[in-house]
């Protein structure tokens, strides 16, 4: 995995870096604080492993080096969102955002979309045409933070198990365009 990222907020204070596995407990701690998250999507708290668990988490056909864990951190060093991703899945023009995670002290403040935002101006610098993500159909919260960002959706799945739930997912994906 590419040790540099070279994307900040607009707002300061704030600062992103590449997540390795030693940072799994640091993670962890973040997977805890979204307890409310893991409760809506698997029905149960985020297991003591989560976090590295994360690290493992691959579809067929990638590898390490295609995996991307963003951490967001403020001034105190303390990590308050995540945003994993796998670069040229499931094509070469497209990167799949598997999960974003927002500490809930953080929410509702417009943290999420310019966390999301410079991830996006980062992708396409490096030439991303489209990115794409699933949510689960109970997050109606996140569909329209999604959809506010300009995600549309392309497909309904079936209903696949999740922990204790079961959910229909729904496929987002949005063309993203390069300022250079």
């Amino acid at each position: 995995m590419n040790d540099s990222v070279n994307f900040a907020l607009n707002r300061p204070g704030y600062s992103v870096k590449i997540l390795k596995l030693e940072d799994a407990a640091v993670m962890q701690t973040l997977y805890d604080r979204c307890t409310d998250f893991a409760l809506l999507t698997d029905g149960q708290p985020p297991s003591p492993t989560a976090a590295l668990e994360e690290f493992d988490a691959l579809p067929p056909g990638k590898t390490q080096d295609d995996k991307y864990i963003l951490g967001l951190f403020d001034l105190q060093n303390n990590l308050l969102g995540i945003i994993e991703s796998i670069r040229h899945y499931p094509d070469d023009r497209t990167w799949w955002l598997g999960l974003m995670m927002l500490s809930p002290d953080r929410r509702g403040q417009g943290l999420g979309s310019e966390f999301y935002r410079a991830f996006e101006n980062w992708v396409t610098i490096q030439g991303v045409k489209q990115v794409s993500l699933s949510v689960i159909e109970a997050n109606e919260l996140g569909l329209r933070f999604w959809k506010s960002l300009g995600f549309e959706i392309i497909r309904q799945t079936e209903p696949r198990q999740f922990g204790n739930k079961t959910h229909n997912l729904y496929v987002m994906s949005r063309t993203v365009v390069s300022d250079r």
